[in-house]
C-alpha cells in the first residue's frame, strides 16, 4: 500500500505524470513497430515450417521474447505495471 501512495505522490507532481505520458507515447510508437516485426516473424516461421517441415528455434526464441516485450509494454500502457520494458529491463 505504501508503494501505491508513493506512486500517487509522483503522479501528483506535474513533471511525473508528463514524463510518464512521454514514455507512454514513445512505447506506443515502438509497440506499433513491434507489431509489424511480429507479422514478419510469423510469416518467416510459417515459411520455414512449410519448406523445412519443422520450426526454426531461432525464430521461435525471438518471437517469444518479442511477445513478452509486447505484453510488458501493454501492461505499462494500461497502468497495471510500473515496470517499463526493454531497454529499462532485461530482454527476456
Amino acid at each position: 500500500m505504501q508503494d501505491d501512495d508513493a506512486r500517487q505522490e509522483e503522479y501528483a507532481r506535474p513533471d511525473g505524470i508528463w514524463l510518464r505520458g512521454l514514455w507512454m507515447l514513445v512505447l506506443l510508437v515502438l509497440f506499433s513497430l513491434a507489431e509489424k516485426v511480429m507479422w514478419l516473424v510469423a510469416l518467416l516461421q510459417f515459411g520455414w515450417m512449410l519448406f523445412a517441415g519443422r520450426k526454426n528455434p531461432h525464430i521461435t526464441g525471438f518471437g517469444e521474447k518479442l511477445g513478452n516485450w509486447m505484453a510488458m509494454t501493454a501492461q505499462f500502457q494500461a497502468g497495471t505495471s510500473e515496470e517499463k520494458p526493454f531497454p529499462w529491463t532485461p530482454w527476456r
